[in-house]
């Protein structure tokens, strides 16, 4: 047998694995990625006599609760929408993309049976946020307000759209118009997202803590509370106190056990304090459960820093058969994907088409770093500074946007500038990433910075 042969055995397998994986329905995707947008559902708007959420059950309990309700041929609109949520609410719970999928049928058979019912227009806006439809969520959002100013979850929804279509007056003034109509955990968490991006991380905590506290002044536990928690954990992670991130991420298990975004912060808690052995025993179960890009490689990094070379790489060649899904599901990792490439300077030409794709679909500050990333590793040096000046443009601290301006003006010969950034970052977060940190220090070493 041909090493070719072996090769493409293995890759045959690990791509049917994976391919099963998806078709089980737990494949990982929530409403966010790491630089995505906070998507917190407001309740829907029932009407007078409507049977309640029965909110103590888990999601996986409610979709059997309301599917229950329903005959074949059933016209009611109501349980189809409660359904729709119920799969969402499965989506945030558990990281199943296919769940989106199964949410949106429901709504759309709800809304087949009553296009005016606004709950189940207002939860499509979050279904189509999930899936990275964001022109369709804010499109549909803005159909909902012209029909009734007060729909504020389609606020919510036209708020998260505009944050990811990097329209960020249009955001601050959606997320401001809910804060004062609705001053919740929701409304909280959205302004600690948009002060972040703002440069502004201690507003952004303080933000966070006021949502996670409202929460359970309302005695609203689970996930919602653990969502809020957990992104406490990364606002604290990212601007480099592990103490305090730590101890956010374990309350987020807390509020809900087997939480897999705590799993995968308190894996990086371990990572970063030098624990290699216990990050990979945390990150290897998370990976079989939930194989997404950006833990998968994660935990390939892991194998190599440990010295598994072999793990590593089988680690690597699974993020890089991801590119071989359908369309439908690539779309929701361009950006992970062009990073993975990126980071590893591996199939450039690829990483600069995912780059180009999330570019044109999502003009954030986040897709001009992924693109100027790539330009950096393909030896395009101005136009990776152009890139990252839009990057920059509103003042975000976070580390890993610093260091790719640092490289790419170490590139250009501006060494100056490339001190500057490259120090900023590691004083920022210096655990941003366990190969990258080293390359900067490196870097620095090297020009006597």
């Amino acid at each position: 047998m041909t090493m070719s042969t072996v090769f493409d055995n293995r890759k045959l397998f690990l791509l049917l694995l994976f391919t099963a994986i998806i078709v089980a329905g737990s494949y990982a995707i929530r409403a966010t990625d790491s630089a995505g947008s906070m998507v917190a559902l407001l309740e829907p708007l029932l009407g007078p006599g409507e049977p309640p959420v029965p909110d103590t059950m888990p999601a996986a309990q409610q979709v059997e609760f309301w599917s229950n309700r329903l005959a074949p041929d059933t016209k009611d609109y109501i349980t189809l929408t409660h359904l729709g949520r119920a799969y969402l609410m499965t989506a945030r719970e558990t990281g199943d993309a296919a769940a989106y999928a199964r949410a949106e049928e429901s709504l759309n058979r709800a809304l087949a049976l009553n296009p005016r019912y606004e709950p189940a227009v207002a939860l499509m806006g979050s279904v189509l946020i999930g899936q990275h439809a964001f022109d369709q969520a804010r499109a549909g959002a803005a159909a909902a307000l012209a029909a009734n100013p007060e729909a504020y979850q389609a606020l919510a929804v036209t708020g998260d759209a505009a944050l990811e279509l990097g329209d960020y007056d249009a955001a601050a003034d959606a997320y401001n118009r809910l804060l004062a109509a609705v001053p919740d955990g929701p409304a909280y968490s959205r302004m600690a997202r948009l002060a972040w991006l703002q440069g502004r991380p201690d507003e952004a905590i303080d933000w966070m803590k006021q949502a996670a506290d409202e929460t359970l002044r309302l005695n609203i536990g689970g996930e919602e509370l653990a969502w809020y928690r957990f992104q406490l954990g990364e606002l604290y992670y990212n601007t480099g106190d592990l103490r305090a991130a730590e101890k956010w991420y374990h309350e987020a298990d807390q509020a809900f056990p087997g939480y897999y975004n705590a799993a995968a912060g308190l894996g990086k808690i371990a990572a970063a304090r030098g624990d290699l052995q216990e990050a990979i025993d945390i990150y290897a179960p998370l990976v079989e459960r939930l194989p997404q890009p950006s833990f998968v490689a994660f935990l390939g990094d892991l194998y190599t820093l440990a010295g598994d070379t072999a793990a590593a790489q089988a680690q690597y060649d699974t993020v890089s058969f991801i590119q071989e899904l359908e369309a439908s599901q690539q779309v929701l990792y361009n950006r992970q994907m062009a990073l993975f490439f990126a980071n590893h300077n591996i199939e450039l030409e690829q990483a600069l088409a995912y780059a180009e794709r999330e570019l044109t679909a999502r003009k954030d500050i986040y897709a001009y770093d992924t693109l100027a990333w790539v330009l950096y590793r393909l030896g395009r040096f101005d136009e990776a500074a152009a890139a990252s000046e839009r990057a920059l443009a509103l003042g975000t601290q976070d580390a890993q946007l610093f260091y790719h301006a640092g490289l790419i003006a170490a590139a250009r010969g501006d060494e100056e500038r490339a001190a500057a950034d490259l120090n900023h970052a590691l004083d920022i977060n210096p655990h941003f990433d366990l190969i990258q940190v080293e390359v900067a220090r490196e870097v620095l070493a090297g020009m006597g910075k």
